[in-house]
């Protein structure tokens, strides 16, 4: 089967122009902010080894792009970016003897997908190995309230927090362990869970012919199901100022955790960063871990998401003990960020102007802060002339003989009759 040449596999798409510059604009945006928090800068490889990918359990699991190389190694394109700042940062050394490392990056994913996209861009930041859990939680609300600030009021964010550190809390009151509860709450979410003494998952159910040694029935699930469908509906259209509260006096193994999120709210607070509070799980991730959250947009667009994933790299052996992150899509920050259009110049070399002073003028603009399209040889320069965007950042000018005698150029905005800029040329 052939294609056209301009033709792109169902899912991904080649940006141009004010769309490309968008998502130039987001990435610059979303690396100077991170950057003036100290997070490292990243770049990462298109390409890794499937197996990186599969061994995390993210949710690019069962979803990468994998293929055979020459040499029969397994590879893939990057399926999951903060699996791939890790690798980044591990690679550099930055984790080793459990150093505390900041790293954040813009990587471009590609991923089966049932939505429509299958290739996108995800701007991640990531702090690894921090002994403080308030410090990192605190760090990602203040890059968020920078990041509100710049796209400006009219995007509406704000963040949706549910700890899973009240999870843990009651799942260890009643027994089971980190994995046991998120075990739980998967199998209520895609089936009947398992009964008491049951295998709770693959990695339990021994070889066939393999003598079983008989173990205790491990707790059961349903109190710590029951506590924590009693505390969503509690939390269910509670305002996140009573939420502490509240919480902790119906569950007083809660009560550092309660402590802790009534801080991470206050200083929300003081930011003026919008934030709700909920302890729902019905689609709880069972990776995640500690206060987490979601960034949305005033129309309920989820922008971004972050907290702890310290479940999910303790399982890597790269140093890790743990890990907090926070992403977003660099798509959705183009479209809502208020991105500044520079001013370009339409320059056009009339036939007596030889080709030095043409460039030198040029040098001259860019010199001044404009961008310049050159058009070196106009044509019909009345229909050269109506291409020229009418936008108020958009400007025209000819040069000929009389601009290099005079030693001025004349910009003549393409939006307002009228309205006109002259600039001096330097000697050329």
């Amino acid at each position: 089967m052939s294609y056209a040449f301009e033709a792109l596999p169902r899912g991904f798409s080649d940006l141009v122009g004010e769309e490309a510059a968008q998502g130039v604009w987001a990435e610059s945006m979303f690396r100077s902010v991170t950057r003036s928090f100290g997070f490292a800068p990243v770049t990462v490889a298109p390409v890794g080894y499937a197996e990186t990918f599969e061994q995390f359990g993210s949710a690019a699991t069962g979803r990468i792009f994998a293929f055979e190389d020459l040499s029969g190694r397994r590879l893939a394109l990057t399926a999951d970016s903060l699996v791939a700042v890790l690798r980044a940062l591990a690679g550099s050394g930055r984790l080793t003897g459990g150093a505390s490392a900041l790293g954040a990056a813009c990587v471009p994913i590609a991923r089966y997908r049932r939505k429509r996209h299958r290739g996108w861009s995800q701007a991640v930041a990531v702090i690894c190995n921090e002994a403080d859990e308030l410090a990192a939680d605190l760090t990602l609300l203040r890059l968020w309230a920078e990041l509100f600030e710049v796209l400006g009021p009219a995007a509406g964010g704000r963040l949706e927090y549910c700890d899973y550190g009240v999870l843990d809390a009651i799942a260890a009151d009643e027994g089971l362990s980190p994995a046991a509860a998120r075990n739980a709450l998967h199998h209520r979410r895609r089936g009947p869970a398992p009964e008491p003494g049951e295998p709770q998952d693959a990695a339990q159910v021994l070889p066939p012919g393999e003598p079983r040694e008989a173990e205790p029935a491990p707790p059961s699930p349903a109190g710590f199901l029951r506590r924590l469908d009693r505390l969503s509906a509690l939390c269910r259209g509670l305002p996140p100022h009573e939420a502490p509260d509240r919480v902790a006096a119906a569950e007083p193994v809660t009560g550092e955790r309660m402590a802790h999120l009534r801080t991470v709210l206050a200083i929300a607070h003081e930011l003026g960063v919008r934030v709700e509070f909920a302890l729902d799980w019905e689609h709880a991730p069972e990776y995640q871990a500690g206060l987490c959250f979601l960034a949305r947009t005033g129309d309920g667009r989820t922008l971004g998401d972050g907290g702890g994933y310290h479940h999910m790299v303790r399982t890597l052996d790269i140093g890790l003990s743990s890990c907090w992150s926070t992403s977003a899509s660099v798509n959705l920050l183009a479209e809502l960020g208020p991105v500044p259009e520079a001013e370009c110049v339409h320059l056009m070399r009339m036939p007596s102007a030889d080709l030095r002073t043409f460039m030198a003028v040029a040098r001259r603009l860019r010199g001044a802060g404009y961008d310049v399209l050159e058009h070196w040889q106009p044509r019909r320069l009345g229909r050269q002339l109506r291409r020229v965007p009418a936008r108020p950042s958009q400007w025209f000018a000819l040069v000929g003989e009389k601009e290099a005698a005079s030693g001025r150029l004349t910009l003549q905005n393409a939006a307002a009759t009228g309205v006109t800029r002259d600039l001096d040329l330097d000697p050329v």
